[in-house]
Parts: structure tokens; sequence; C-alpha cells
């Protein structure tokens, strides 16, 4: 390479550096087309890279696709020092075109390429990972020469920026490895470099969160509260302390840093402008660090999911005016949005929008709003039940799932959907079998609660003809889904009982056919239809036997039809029936399936007793 032809062209390269810095530094920051010269800027930059990466690499033998090859090269074959440090600059620019693209690799092998120079005449310490102090520390980047070369970033600047975004990723990684105790070692060092104030944010929740995975809550809550002291619009950090104070069963604190979100959600376009990032920095870390689109870590909150939060919250407290408020916020914001269909999935954090519905219906039917029970389960009940076919029925098989361990399989039954429909039949099997059909026990079992609730509503209204008229409707769909073994598979009935238990979908079916047939059998006998009372609440205990209100009204309907030897018999089982129920009640069951039946008090259970004590006391003396 001539020198000579080489100085003029890092002259000319030079100038058009400098003119290129010089229009980018004075844009004013209120113009208008700010945004389109920054960009333009972006691609004379790196055509100006491009030209460079061309003049060095002039007359040499070049074959590697591999870019860090042709650095490798540049830097072993030029001598000039001016050269040489503006080499080294562009390689550092390099290497934030890497970060972007999270190639961390290919930034070690390059700062190892020029350490291993540089430290060969300087007697430098060249211990593995050492490279990554040596551009903190600017050492690299120091201008040597007096160059006259403008730069829209300082030297040092940008070697802290680089250490900075490459500690972040790192430390995310070893994080998203599982490796929290390195991760936060390494997260620690990049929140001592250049940071803005939400990258720094964003490190302390990242450590914040791995010191919850360590189990160390409280250190996890004094770096949940730097990073909003860090940046007040890190929300992210707020949302995980209220996880950790859930976790420390703190209700109050959980409630009061969700209420916090909820009204920074609310209005948050004024409070994001509020707080806008400095205009005039061309260069952030945030810009640099590309965190996956799968880790919700630091994406932004959702509000329905906040609301959500607060309103299962309430109600799995007990504090129902609280929750039907939140409730009814959501499903204003709902119908907001007239677009979505009711069965859409909203969000993946939160449940699918009819068990919302129905969640508000369990709140309202506790806060005695009764209308607005049957308004609220009307709107699942229309939206939803004209998706199930009429001549649908499901049929669950029993098969090889049940030869298998239910306890340790994850592998959910065969579904199969037989319909006498003869639209259907040209429909292969996997159709058949597939996402759709099962989607329809999705619906089947949404519009038999919103039934249910109906049914209770009506019932607490004192309407008992339309309380009746739905808890049948319910029923009726219920009764849609058959859970049967195939005739030739011997299988015998205990397994199963063994997929009922370990069936989700199978728990909520068992558990809504249960409350259907109580309710209707209680409407039925304050008709004084006993016997029809008795039928449905004998068919309730062989949905789930260990319901003690079912069996306090099935006892009450023995006694009124003289069959008093029986519910003595039945009576006697309200012990083990209670202590199943509490051992059940801890299993998975979703909020939006609660009972509402009344519960039976302490003194009506003594009522009962008595009674039938002193009738077993009356009936031994006779025999």
């Amino acid at each position: 390479m001539e020198s000579g032809r080489s100085r003029g062209c890092l002259e000319m390269w030079s100038e058009e550096n400098c003119k290129l810095v010089a229009q980018l530094k004075n844009i004013s920051v209120h113009a208008v087309n700010r945004r389109e010269i920054v960009r333009q800027s972006h691609v004379s930059f790196s055509k100006l890279l491009e030209k460079i990466q061309g003049l060095e690499a002039y007359d040499g033998h070049f074959d590697e696709p591999d870019i860090t090859k042709l650095w490798e090269m540049i830097s072993q074959s030029i001598h000039d020092p001016t050269f040489i440090q503006a080499v080294d600059q562009l390689i550092c620019l390099q290497c934030v075109l890497w970060l972007v693209c999270n190639q961390l690799e290919k930034i070690d092998a390059v700062l190892h390429i020029l350490r291993d120079r540089d430290s060969s005449g300087s007697g430098l310490n060249t211990g593995s990972g050492n490279w990554w102090q040596w551009i903190k520390s600017g050492d690299l980047l120091k201008d040597r020469n007096g160059s006259d070369l403008m730069l829209v970033l300082s030297l040092s600047s940008l070697g802290e920026l680089i250490y900075t975004c490459a500690m972040f990723i790192r430390g995310f990684c070893r994080m998203e490895e599982g490796n929290y105790r390195e991760a936060v070692d390494i997260l620690e060092q990049a929140a001592e470099g250049l940071c803005s104030k939400r990258i720094l944010a964003e490190i302390y929740t990242l450590i914040g969160h791995c010191s919850a995975q360590m189990d160390r809550p409280q250190t996890a809550l004094q770096y949940f509260r730097w990073a909003l002291q860090a940046d007040i619009q890190c929300l992210s950090a707020l949302y995980h302390a209220a996880m950790v104070y859930r976790q420390l069963e703190m209700v109050d604190a959980e409630l009061e840093a969700l209420n916090h979100l909820s009204v920074a959600l609310d209005s948050w376009d004024q409070y994001k402008a509020g707080n806008d990032v400095d205009s005039q920095v061309l260069i952030r870390p945030e810009q640099l660090v590309q965190i996956p689109a799968t880790c919700h870590l630091l994406t932004n909150v959702n509000w329905v999911h906040v609301k959500h939060l607060l309103a299962r919250r309430f109600l799995q407290m007990g504090r129902f005016e609280d929750a039907a408020e939140h409730y009814l916020d959501l499903l204003a914001s709902f119908l907001e949005e007239s677009q979505r269909e009711v069965f859409v999935v909203a969000d993946h954090t939160i449940p699918r929008i009819p068990e919302i519905y129905l969640e508000a219906a369990v709140a309202l039917l506790h806060c005695q709003r009764f209308n607005d029970v049957i308004t609220v389960s009307e709107e699942i009940a229309s939206k939803v039940t004209c998706l199930i076919s009429e001549n649908l029925t499901f049929e669950i098989r029993v098969n090889e799932w049940l030869s298998s361990d239910c306890s340790k399989s994850t592998e959910a039954p065969e579904i199969n959907t037989r319909t006498r429909n003869c639209l259907l039949n040209g429909f292969s099997e996997w159709q058949i079998l597939g996402t759709k059909k099962k989607e329809t026990l999705n619906y089947i079992l949404w519009s038999a609660t919103a039934f249910l609730y109906q049914g209770q509503a009506f019932a607490l209204l004192k309407n008992n003809k339309e309380s009746i008229t739905n808890f049948t409707r319910c029923i009726n769909l219920l009764l849609k889904v058959q859970v049967v073994c195939p005739p030739d598979s011997g299988e015998p009935d205990d397994l199963l009982e063994t997929l009922k238990e370990n069936m989700t979908e199978l728990k909520i079916l068992q558990t809504l056919k249960s409350l259907a047939f109580t309710g209707r059998g209680i409407q039925l006998a304050e008709r004084g239809q006993n016997s029809e009372a008795l039928q449905n609440l004998q068919l309730s205990l062989q949905a789930y036997p260990d319901s003690f209100e079912t069996i306090y009204h099935l006892v009450e309907v023995l006694w009124k039809l003289e069959r008093k030897q029986e519910a003595v018999t039945f009576w006697l089982k309200k012990t083990e029936a209670k202590q199943r129920h509490k051992v059940n009640a801890l299993k998975q069951i979703p909020l939006f399936v609660i009972s509402c039946l009344k519960e039976i008090n302490t003194t009506e259970e003594e009522t009962v007793s008595k009674k039938l004590e002193e009738y077993c006391s009356s009936f031994t003396k006779r025999t």
C-alpha cells in the first residue's frame, strides 16, 4: 500500500466524516424532520464505514466471509500510528453494530486481537476477559496523536457504552440460563458503566428478579425500589415488587403496588410524555440492547393484566365490592373494543375473556347485585351458546392415557367428537379431533357456568321458575360431554374416576354438574316437588360426593319424604365428606367456578343433628 495515496484517502475520508458529524450536531432538537435526518445520517455513516473497510483491505488477500477475519488482517497489516488509531476507533463502531445483534462472541474475538497486539509491546496483563475492562478504561480509544477527527460521541463515552451494553446482555443471558448468582455479578458491573436512567432501572429490575429467584425477597424489593428511583417509568419493577409482596403474603403492600400500577397505566400517554428521554442524546444504551420478545420481565405491563390481578385478588380475599368495581372496569374496556370477539384470547398473562366475565359474575353474586349477574352472564351465554351445535356430543375416550401413571402423565386424553349432523361427515378424523373441536369443550363449560349463575341469581330473587329453567339449561349443556371407555378396553370404573380427578376440564364439569343439580333440587323442594328434588340431589352427589351443602339438603328432603332412616345414613357421612372437601378444595379449580350456594351454618347443622339423634333414640327404644 502506498503511503501517500493512503494518507490522501484517509484525509478525504476524515473530511467526509467531519462533515456528517457537523450536520448531525447542528440539528435543532425541535426540528420537525429530525428523526428523518438522523435516519439518513445513519445510512451515510454506514456507507462511510464500508469505505474505510475497503481502503484498509486494499491490495490485501481476503477470502473469509467472517468480518472478524477482515479486522484481524487489517490490524496485522498496518503500522502507521495515526492509521492504527483510526482503525481501532472504527473497530469499536463495529462493536456497536454487533451489540445491536447480540453478537458478543464477535466482540470478544476482535477485542482479543487488539489486546494481544498492544500487550505484546506494553507488558499489559492479558488474562482472560481483561479486554472488557481494557475497553471500559478507555485505553483502546485514547487520542494518542491529537486527531482533529470530529466525533458524534466522545471516545471514552463510546468505550463505556460498549462495556455497559455488553455486560447487560451477558448478564441477561446468564439469567435466562438460570445462573442467577453469576448474572447478578455481571449486571452489577453493568450498573457501574455509562447508563441512562432507563437502562439502569432495567439492570436493577433484572438483579431484583435474580434475587427473588435465589429466595432473597428483601434484597429483590430493595433493587426494585432502586429501579423506580432511577426511572419512575420502569413499571415492570413495580409489578415484580407486587409479586414479591404476594409471595411474602404482604397483602396491603401488594395491593398498594398494584393500585399504583393501575393509576399509572390509566394515564400512561401523559405520564410518558412528561418523562421523555433526552432527545439530544443520539446513542443511548437501550438502543443497543435487544431483549428477546419472549422475555416479559422488562416489557410494559398490560393494563388489563394489572386490573385483573387487582379484581382477582380482592375476590380471593372476600372483598367483593372492591372486586366487583374492578371487574366492571375491565368489562367496560372490553365493550369499548367492539370488534373483539368475546372468546378470543386477550393476553397470555390473563385468563380467557369469558372467564373474566364469569369471575365478575361471582363477585356480583356475593355483592347481591343479582340483576347485574344476570346481565353479565347473558353476555357470555348469548355469544358462546350459539357456537355449540345442538346435535353435538363430546366423547372423551379413556385409552392409553389411563394405562400410565396419571400423576406423571402430561399428555391430555384423547378427545373425540361425534355428531348426528350429516354436514360433518365429510371431515377427516384429525379435523374432528383438532383444536377447533377441543375449543368447543370450553364453549360448553363457559355457557353452562353462565346459566348456572343466572339460575342462582334468579333463585336469590325468589324467581323459582326462571331459576329452574336456567339450572336445566346448564345441565343439558353439561350432559353433551360423555366420558366413556371403549367397549373392548376392559378399563375398570376406578380408572374412569382417576381421569375425572386429573383432567382440569372434567373437574370443572363435575363441579358444575353438582352445583346445577343441587340448585335445581333446592328449587324443586321449595315448590313441594320433593321426589324430583331428591333425584336431583342424588345426581349432584354422584357428580361430587363431598358437598356438605348437598348432603344437608338431601337429608332434609328425605326427612320430608318420611325416609328417616336413609336420612340418618346420609348424615353420618357428613364428617368424612367435610374432610375430603377440604383436601379437594386445595386442588386447582378456576376461580370462576365458585359455589354461591348458601353455606350451612353451625346452628342449622346442630338443629338437624339434634333432630336425627332424637329420632335414633326413639327408634332404639321402640326396638
